[in-house]
Order: C-alpha cells, then sequence, then structure tokens
C-alpha cells in the first residue's frame, strides 16, 4: 500500500509504555490523533505489547490507512495490514531510527519507564514537539502536556551515548 507522501506532509511518531494497562487511549492523546488524522498526517507506530497496539487498534478502528508501522527484526503486530518499515536490527535502533524520521511525537509514559525516558531526551534535543501523557500506576496521578525543554527525562543520556562510541 503506497502512502501519498509529498513535500509537505508531516509525520507524527506514537509510542508508548508497553506497562501502560489502560484498555483505551486517554481522551488527550485521542484528541490529537484525530487532529493528525484530519491533517492526513502520516502516523508512525510500532508493534510492541501495550500502547502502541492500544495505537494501532485505535487507527485500526477509525479507518485510517496513512500509516507506517516501524518494527526491527520481524513484524509482530500489524492491525491494519498498513506499509511496515524496518527501522533496525534491534529495538533500540527502532526507536532511534523512528524518533529521527518523525516531525513530532505523542507519547504515553507510564511509571517513568527507562526506555521512554530516553527516547523523550532524544525527542526533545532533536526539537520535536512533542505531546506527553506521564502517568504512574501506584498513585494514578496523571500529567499531559508539551515536553519540557529544561527537564532531564533520562539523567544517563550522555553517558549511554559516549558507552557506545568507540
Amino acid at each position: 500500500m503506497d502512502l501519498p507522501v509529498t513535500p509537505e506532509s508531516k509525520k507524527l511518531l506514537l509510542m508508548g509504555s508497553k506497562a501502560f494497562e489502560n484498555r483505551q487511549l486517554p481522551v488527550e492523546v485521542t484528541q490529537r490523533i484525530d487532529s493528525a488524522m484530519d491533517k492526513g498526517m502520516i502516523i508512525i507506530v510500532g508493534e510492541a505489547h501495550g500502547t502502541p497496539r492500544l495505537y494501532q487498534d485505535y487507527l485500526h478502528a477509525k479507518g485510517y490507512e496513512n500509516v507506517i508501522v516501524g518494527h526491527a527484526k520481524s513484524l509482530r503486530y500489524n492491525a491494519g495490514n498498513w506499509t511496515a518499515i524496518q527501522y533496525g536490527q534491534d529495538l533500540k535502533e527502532r526507536e532511534r531510527n523512528m524518533i529521527e524520521d518523525c516531525d513530532e511525537a505523542i507519547v504515553i509514559w507510564m511509571n517513568k519507564s527507562g526506555v521512554i525516558a530516553q527516547n523523550l531526551e532524544q525527542l526533545k534535543r532533536l526539537g520535536k514537539p512533542t505531546f506527553l501523557y506521564e502517568c504512574y500506576s501506584h498513585t494514578h496521578e496523571v500529567n499531559a502536556g508539551p515536553l519540557d525543554p529544561t527537564r532531564i527525562y533520562d539523567q544517563y543520556f550522555d553517558w549511554k551515548l559516549r558507552k557506545k562510541k568507540p
């Protein structure tokens, strides 16, 4: 299935914690996804358990076709039989490349997951507009809004980058 990609096309990345246990996406998130669909944006989504599958199921239920499912070595889930792209050889490379490919993002962050923290730090440093839905299972506290450019989401981000270099 070919995506109608034009120079004006924008790509929205949907990311989230696999530990997010809700059966539905939060209204704050679906409103932003609906707005992206209204604009005809290309939506990039992963295929892991948890939030990525909720995103996929929502897009499929809405009948939206302008979707790319990003995966690493193998594709585990594709609810709408959309275009699938291998963004890397492993999950970290996949996430990093999906972030680089997007223009903006929506992220659900559950219980300060370390993987999502690293992704948020990368989105922030690349200056990608990002809506963050941050929630905690033990307190049921929710914070939603744009990424804070002054907040440190992953305090070990720079150390991890240095560690990778030979």
